[in-house]
């Protein structure tokens, strides 16, 4: 993955948009037993989802399942700075979780605009920029066009969970949506995500602009041969803990978030699947 994997990415800015420097990042976790994630918020030494908040300061917010019910908690502030959201990381722990930290580009700065969303059993965070999410809009039936806010990334959000309703299957329902986009021609940056139906986790990493920037990692812990002995120390006591606990868990992150080097890259226009035994699959979908 190359030597600078634990550096911030530089932000890029679209021709049009002054406003479009798209650095939303994006957090997921399937664990085997309710864990908390305090180190990867506001502990580690690389990329914390606390720090990254800092040039993403339109909002933030985690969804969590546990004893199999969604709870869902969003600011339209800065992470960083938020005292509700450093209580709050203390306390939570759930065996599913995706969490994101926004820079807006599509929408007011309001709770609706904020993910993650949780909708009919799905939770749903998105990186990237939709610019016809009119047209998208247009492609949903009446039953779920019911939206909370005005972003293009809800919108997504219900065609994919239309789309995966209709076919019975999300992985080819997320096929269907993405055909939908591609085939009318819709123009898009990146259509990363990670959402769960509470059963299993998925994340995709379909980028059609900025492919270096929009990246997807994941990270299995623990990890097989993992040589403590190379790690900083807040990673060490990390990993000690966690091990001695039993705690087995996959993370998702848009870069690594942490200093271990087991960190795989998701390659583009593939799905991360992620089920209750911690497994993993990974999806092409290409053509």
């Amino acid at each position: 993955m190359g030597d600078d994997w634990g550096i911030f990415h530089i932000p890029f800015q679209l021709p049009g948009n002054p406003r479009c420097f798209l650095l939303c990042r994006l957090f997921g976790l399937y664990a085997n037993k309710p864990v908390n994630v305090r180190f990867s918020f506001y502990s580690s030494p690389v990329s914390s989802f606390s720090e990254l908040s800092k040039r993403n300061p339109d909002g933030w917010g985690i969804a969590w399942l546990n004893a199999r019910r969604w709870k869902v908690f969003k600011e339209p502030l800065d992470l960083y700075s938020s005292e509700k959201a450093y209580r709050l990381i203390q306390r939570v722990y759930g065996r599913i979780m995706v969490s994101h930290i926004r820079y807006a580009t599509h929408g007011e700065l309001r709770r609706e605009n904020t993910h993650p969303w949780l909708y009919k059993d799905w939770v749903f965070a998105h990186n990237g920029v939709i610019y016809d999410a009119n047209r998208v809009e247009e492609m949903l039936g009446d039953e779920y066009r019911d939206l909370e806010g005005e972003t293009d990334s809800e919108i997504f959000f219900h065609l994919l969970v239309q789309e995966i309703t209709f076919k019975g299957d999300p992985v080819e329902g997320v096929r269907s949506a993405i055909g939908k986009l591609v085939g009318s021609g819709v123009y898009f940056a990146s259509l990363n995500f990670i959402a769960s139906d509470g059963v299993k986790l998925y994340a995709l990493r379909y980028a059609e602009e900025l492919p270096d920037y929009y990246t997807l990692y994941y990270i299995k812990r623990p990890t097989p041969g993992l040589e403590l002995s190379h790690l900083s120390q807040a990673t060490r006591q990390l990993i000690t803990t966690k091990l001695s606990s039993g705690e087995k868990a996959v993370i998702v992150a848009s870069e690594p978030m942490s200093d271990e080097y087991h960190w795989r890259l998701i390659p583009n226009k593939n799905l991360l699947i992620i089920d209750e035994n911690l497994s993993t699959t990974l999806v092409d979908l290409h053509g």
